[in-house]
């Protein structure tokens, strides 16, 4: 017996620092808004030889195209990006947010949605709005996701986390956008505000950025550029034991849209 447990106190170290060394791959995808190609077929074909596993926050009007040329590809569609307004007395949102719902039914994609300021909003209206799209996608088999816009109603993710909570709907949860929260809170919030989130955390987007940036040039910018430190926000997704994917945030980047994603 004391053999035994010799030699459980050698092994036992050696399996957490293996355990440790273990890859962090979660599945990796651009936004739409850096395939700025000629055509949808084109962009599609690249980022699958670039090695990327798909596409998502696609718009819902252009849901169709992108499937299709996913599908022909052998990628997959990571998720839509919609949203609403939320006003003193109700909400609004568009007929193609519900097209698409019902177009993705089947698949595991998530349903990224913001939700917009309309005159004197409030959280009663935004939950009701939620619970609304949270039955369509439940339909569907599909999750929602609130997804935090600076300037917008819900524009932190503890925010989100309330509403999510507050909707009493299981297929709801949230996403982290780097350059959402750099823009509305401190780089010091990061490892809390994650670790807040982890129940409901299914998604997450990044891109390179400044950790001072106060716009979206510097808050958006490729991969391989900025001087916040990715390490930070990848070590602590793996400490926290996330499993969901990582979205490429590509908005107003300038460059040319392959050389964005190559380097990226």
């Amino acid at each position: 017996m004391r053999a035994l447990i010799l030699v459980l106190c050698f092994i036992a170290p050696c399996l957490v620092r293996a355990a440790d060394r273990a890859p962090f791959a979660p599945a990796f995808y651009p936004f739409q808004n850096g395939m700025r190609f000629e055509s949808v077929d084109e962009g599609v074909h690249l980022i699958k030889e670039l090695g990327y596993q798909g596409v998502g926050s696609v718009y819902p009007k252009d849901l169709a195209k992108f499937k299709a040329a996913c599908d022909k590809e052998g990628l997959k569609i990571f998720s839509i990006y919609a949203g609403g307004t939320v006003n003193a007395d109700g909400f609004s949102y568009g007929e193609e947010v519900t097209a698409a719902i019902a177009m993705l039914k089947g698949t595991d994609a998530l349903v990224e949605l913001n939700v917009q300021r309309g005159k004197e909003p409030n959280d009663a209206q935004a939950i009701t709005f939620v619970k609304e799209i949270a039955g369509k996608a439940k339909e569907a088999g599909l999750k929602v996701l609130l997804y935090p816009h600076a300037g917008f109603h819900i524009e932190r993710i503890d925010h989100a986390l309330r509403i999510a909570r507050a909707t009493g709907c299981d297929n709801v949860g949230v996403t982290f956008n780097l350059c959402h929260f750099l823009k509305v809170q401190p780089t010091d919030d990061l490892s809390a505000t994650l670790a807040a989130a982890k129940p409901l955390l299914w998604s997450i987007s990044l891109c390179g950025a400044d950790a001072d940036g106060k716009d979206w040039n510097t808050l958006i910018r490729p991969l391989d550029e900025g001087n916040f430190d990715q390490s930070l926000l990848l070590g602590r997704l793996r400490e926290i034991g996330f499993k969901g994917p990582v979205g490429l945030q590509c908005f107003n980047i300038k460059i040319d849209p392959k050389q964005n994603l190559t380097r990226s």
